[in-house]
């Protein structure tokens, strides 16, 4: 009886340990695609309001630089200037980035990815609600009525992993 409760015990952590990971619970954060779901909530945002937001490679590719370009700045001795400041640096195109370090826990990350959907909205707006995670690159005419071609990429910028969304107005 002592072997079959032995037996039964180990099977019952494989299984559960098994489901774990099917879950994404097994403590590797969440299950979330934050940069997906991030672009998919936009674009489906924009879809029901009669507009299109068009995810493109060459914007993801685009997103990568300006990470790039920020995280190199940000690594040079003696620079204090915020992350904010430092893709503001980025004088390639006419872009609005939206920008928010990543977060680890899935509720958390629910709250994420409605945030940058309506930093998204307000800058189209005008509205300066979410000023401290929103930067102008160039001259960007993008508007409330406006389609926009969009792109994301993550990297690292003085330490912390961040998501940045880069927007243009469609062609």
């Amino acid at each position: 009886m002592k072997l079959f409760k032995k037996l039964a015990a180990a099977a019952l952590a494989a299984v559960l340990a098994l489901s774990m990971v099917g879950c994404g619970a097994g403590g590797t954060g969440s299950a979330l695609d934050l940069k997906n779901e991030v672009l998919n909530l936009v674009e489906d945002t924009y879809y029901m309001s009669g507009k299109t937001a068009t995810h493109t490679t060459a914007m993801d590719t685009e997103a990568a630089k300006l990470i790039e370009s920020a995280a190199n700045a940000g690594a040079e001795e003696g620079n204090n200037n915020t992350v904010q400041e430092l893709l503001q640096k980025y004088d390639k195109g006419n872009y609005i980035a939206i920008f928010a370090p990543q977060l680890r826990t899935e509720m958390m990350q629910n709250a994420y990815i409605q945030k940058m959907n309506m930093a998204l909205s307000a800058v189209t707006k005008g509205e300066s609600s979410y000023d401290e995670m929103i930067v102008k690159i160039g001259t960007p005419a993008v508007g409330k009525g406006d389609s926009i071609e969009m792109g994301a990429a993550t990297g690292t910028i003085k330490g912390k992993n961040y998501l940045v969304l880069l927007v243009k107005k469609a062609a």
